[in-house]
């Protein structure tokens, strides 16, 4: 081994050594793969969030048929990611029994489906949007998932906000709750709950990736705005609610004494709340600018239960029963005892009974519990309770009054599956550097 004077040439091993410690010039190329990834997972969120679907149908005015083929370009983005990270999504699969036992259920219902041709194309659909869910938990860690699901929710924020300033005639009901607005949606309840989801999802971005922290503070006050603006009392609802649990994950996390006083506080609220809801529910009506019959679901659930006295065990199959035109069907049925037609169950426990019978819903339940106890933990001992805690409150409360769960092409059953299997593998290499909401940071949390 030779060495010259400096800026001389090396040679022999120390030349190798040299050569062999510099970069391989696939690695330049990594940073746009990552660019190419994550833009490709918020086409999937903005794919199944169907913003996109009023606007091209001329909100109601044309057919709606070609919709579905807009779904294709997701299924494609969702499997590529998970190429990308393969062993990582088997693992998250592989941890999560209950939910693979649901969707297995959920496949197996053809067989008894009172439409099986109609559950077996929706079951695959409800697969492929799971999918989705997969792709998105296995590919990225959590500060970065939730930029991504901060990201797609800011391109409908500021989308909706210029149709509803700018295109009233789209962006704004007109004949039920004119001047009420709707955005990309169809109807006011839709924007109120996506800006819902909007704003817990930035300000969870705000507080995990501080770098960014103004910016995704200014867009949450943007979306909470449009909530108000959508007259959404649901909506809003959920927000506040949201919002408490935020409270809770950051009361747990300010200290031992904190968390004390902060978990005695929620038993004392929940408590309080549902002696509220048994004794006084017509408060909570009042509220929520709904009747005792929460418009007609109650007549819709108990309709439900007189038709699964005969299947109790089996259900009607996955997706079957609303599309049902036969005179006999168990939609006729519903329709009849309901006094008016409905499109589905209104409720996503409801829902699961209808399609799965009474084991369809122990497994939801299972399942449901195993992540509220995950987000519990990580409420007082992970950076991901900022997201976990609010998602989990708002999604648990939307489901008892609307069918979104196990839902094909749905935003939120992407996101409930892509959160519930990330809490199960977690980040799979360091975690993320979080700091208090008071304290300046330079740098962002991966």
């Amino acid at each position: 081994m030779s060495i010259q004077s400096s800026g001389a040439r090396l040679s022999g091993p120390t030349a190798q050594t040299v050569r062999a410690s510099r970069p391989a010039p696939v690695a330049r190329a990594r940073p746009y793969a990552e660019i190419l990834a994550f833009l490709a997972s918020v086409l999937i969120v903005l794919i199944y969030s169907q913003s996109w679907a009023a606007p091209m149908t001329g909100y109601g005015a044309r057919s709606a048929d070609f919709l579905r083929n807009g779904y294709y370009p997701a299924y494609a983005l969702a499997v590529g990611l998970v190429l990308t990270r393969p062993g990582v999504a088997l693992q998250a699969l592989a941890r999560s029994p209950l939910m693979l036992l649901l969707l297995a259920l959920t496949a197996a219902s053809f067989m008894w489906s009172v439409s099986p041709d109609v559950t077996l194309r929706r079951v695959l659909a409800l697969l492929f949007t799971t999918l989705g869910g997969v792709a998105l938990a296995s590919r990225w860690r959590w500060a970065t998932l939730t930029e991504i699901f901060a990201t797609a929710m800011a391109v409908m924020m500021l989308a909706s906000l210029f149709l509803g300033a700018l295109m009233p005639d789209w962006g704004r009901m007109h004949e039920i709750f004119p001047g009420a607005w709707r955005g990309l949606w169809l109807e006011k309840n839709a924007l109120g709950e996506n800006m819902g989801l909007a704003a817990l999802f930035m300000v969870a971005a705000a507080v995990m990736v501080p770098a960014r922290r103004r910016l995704w503070l200014v867009l949450a006050a943007v979306a909470a705005m449009l909530v108000i603006l959508s007259t959404s009392k649901t909506g809003l609802v959920v927000l506040i609610l949201s919002f408490a649990s935020m409270g809770f994950v950051a009361l747990v996390k300010a200290g031992p004494k904190r968390a004390v006083v902060g978990t005695w506080l929620a038993v004392v609220v929940a408590c309080a709340a549902i002696l509220l809801i048994t004794m006084r529910s017509d408060l909570l009506f009042d509220l929520l600018g709904k009747d005792a019959t929460l418009t007609g679901r109650t007549q819709i659930w108990a309709a439900i239960m007189h038709q699964m006295e005969q299947r109790p065990w089996t259900g009607f199959g996955y997706g079957a029963v609303w599309d049902d035109t036969s005179p006999g069907g168990a939609h006729a049925w519903i329709t009849y005892e309901a006094k008016f037609s409905a499109a589905h169950a209104h409720s996503g426990w409801m829902e699961v009974y209808l399609a799965l019978g009474i084991p369809g819903i122990i497994l939801l339940a299972a399942w449901f519990i195993e992540m509220w106890g995950r987000s519990l933990w990580a409420a007082y001992t992970r950076p991901s309770g900022w997201l976990l805690m609010p998602m989990m409150t708002a999604y648990s409360l939307t489901m008892l009054t609307e069918s979104i769960t196990m839902n094909w092409h749905s935003l939120r059953w992407v996101l409930i599956v892509a959160l519930a299997l990330k809490a199960v593998i977690g980040d799979q290499d360091a975690p993320p550097r979080v700091v208090p909401l008071g304290a300046r940071a330079r740098g962002t949390a991966r």
